[in-house]
């Protein structure tokens, strides 16, 4: 089986996710735990998870991987290309699941292979593989990995007119020094919350509800959004027809369309599909 590869001209310089979920992690308590939880069994019900061997591409700060042990899953295999989001995400499973069966591994998705790391009753993988410089290799690795029944949830950018300028300030954001990185964000968040007012939402409540976004928090998220370099985007309709010729049906999805055209960021749209037996 040829396995997909990434094009040899993709941009190696990522965002440095990882210091950023570093960061963030120092914000884990339980009720952020909860809301992630709560989150992944909106995609993955206890049914879907219970005495499952879950696969996280892209770990981040592991919350992911510990709300699917909280679920019933038997064990998770969580791997990331960041070494800090390997890091913190070992360390927030061996604080919160010291018990529990997981892996946590430094690999490039494109460095997995069912021939020697096997097929998973589960692939998860949210808000990372649109990250990778190639999102279409990336997705057909990831699906690769997928047991015969199992499961494939991703969560994808959603497709606007502006894709164009957000690879552009990404690239140019991601190479910026900390003092204009700041800065950014401080302008960023002004139209942001300028836009709440103007369609009669409270800033504040926003702000202050925010932990509803998977467990994660307004500050960092504008980080990560305004630095996620390299970045795609897709439309359902092309998801659904890439992974229906791979093998995958469709199970559920929730979708998201961009505010605004799309001029203070896109969503992400969430995808559960089922791999044909």
């Amino acid at each position: 089986m040829n396995l997909p590869q990434p094009p040899a001209s993709v941009d190696q310089n990522h965002f440095r996710f990882g210091e950023n979920w570093s960061d963030f992690s120092r914000h884990i308590d339980p009720a952020r735990i909860d809301q992630a939880e709560a989150d992944l069994a909106r995609l993955l019900p206890k049914a879907d998870l219970k005495d499952r061997h879950m696969l996280d591409i892209g770990s981040g700060s592991g919350l992911s991987a510990l709300a699917a042990l909280r679920l019933g899953a038997a064990a998770v295999t969580a791997v990331d290309l960041d070494p800090d989001s390997v890091a913190t995400s070992a360390a927030t499973l061996r604080r919160y699941a010291p018990e529990a069966r997981v892996t946590c591994r430094q690999v490039s998705v494109f460095d997995l292979d069912a021939a020697k790391d096997g097929h998973f009753d589960i692939v998860h993988s949210w808000g990372v593989l649109h990250h990778t410089g190639a999102m279409w290799p990336a997705i057909e690795r990831a699906a690769s990995l997928v047991a015969p029944g199992g499961l494939l949830v991703l969560a994808l950018y959603r497709k606007t007119p502006v894709c164009g300028f957000w690879r552009v300030e990404k690239r140019l954001y991601s190479a910026a020094p900390a003092w204009l990185q700041a800065s950014a964000r401080g302008l960023f968040k002004l139209a942001y919350l300028a836009g709440l007012l103007a369609t009669g939402r409270n800033p504040a409540t926003y702000i202050a509800t925010y932990g509803g976004k998977r467990g994660m928090n307004w500050s960092h998220d504008v980080h990560d959004w305004l630095g996620g370099h390299p970045y795609e985007s897709a439309a359902p309709a092309e998801v659904h027809d890439f992974l229906g010729q791979h093998g995958f049906r469709l199970e559920r999805e929730f979708l998201k369309p961009a505010p605004a055209l799309g001029l203070l960021g896109s969503p992400c749209d969430e995808y559960v599909f089922r791999r044909t037996p």
